[in-house]
């Protein structure tokens, strides 16, 4: 029972800690969409990932996309103020990686929106997810892409998608129904290039997409 106890208080902590928002120092950027920081009130160090937002990758199994993820990298950089101090939004969590994954906060700027407005990543998200926020990175994906900016731009048009460019190096192919946003359709991972990148959702089963109004 005393582990139980122990255990339930570890779950709980992360929506304790960032119930009214936590303040942290970006201590250096691994790529677009993952920093390491430490956070302000306790010193402890975290990995922090960007939720819904897929940029290319600088290292990945040791294999890289160059200098679209450097540029994208660079971006995200340039968004952080001088003193390295940004806010998690209060809906942070854990992903399955041990990583926060939230949206990251410059005053009332918000560096996820940042990134996908002015083109340098992707919209990703697995249910469950935040309707309200999936449409507004949807909306600021598509400007980008009708803007042609970042990843959209024809300095970098035959980019790999991040999402493909991981399955190719693990030699795997997706296995997650990919659902349109707009159409509410849902299709198997094979045909994910049926649906526009700022559109796409990802559900565990075909099940879990059907009991959210994708057919």
């Amino acid at each position: 029972m005393k582990n139980l106890s122990v255990l339930f208080i570890v779950l709980l902590l992360p929506s304790l800690l960032w119930a009214q928002g936590t303040r942290i120092k970006v201590l250096s950027v691994h790529d677009g969409d993952t920093l390491t920081a430490v956070d302000v009130a306790n010193n402890t160090r975290v990995k922090v990932r960007l939720m819904g937002v897929d940029t290319p990758e600088v290292d990945f199994m040791k294999e890289t996309q160059g200098d679209v993820a450097l540029a994208a990298r660079d971006f995200l950089r340039s968004l952080i103020p001088a003193d390295g101090i940004i806010t998690l939004s209060e809906d942070s969590q854990i992903d399955k990686h041990g990583r926060i994954l939230g949206r990251l906060l410059n005053g009332k700027t918000e560096l996820n929106i940042e990134m996908l407005k002015n083109g340098w990543g992707m919209i990703y998200f697995i249910y469950p997810f935040e309707k309200r926020v999936v449409s507004d990175y949807s909306k600021a994906s598509k400007e980008a892409y009708d803007n042609r900016l970042g990843i959209f731009s024809n300095d970098y048009r035959d980019t790999q998608e991040p999402y493909q460019f991981r399955m190719r190096v693990q030699k795997q192919v997706g296995r997650n129904p990919v659902g349109d946003l707009e159409l509410k359709k849902v299709v198997p991972p094979e045909e994910i290039n049926k649906i526009p990148v700022w559109k796409r959702v990802f559900f565990p089963n075909y099940e879990m997409a059907y009991q959210n109004g994708y057919n």
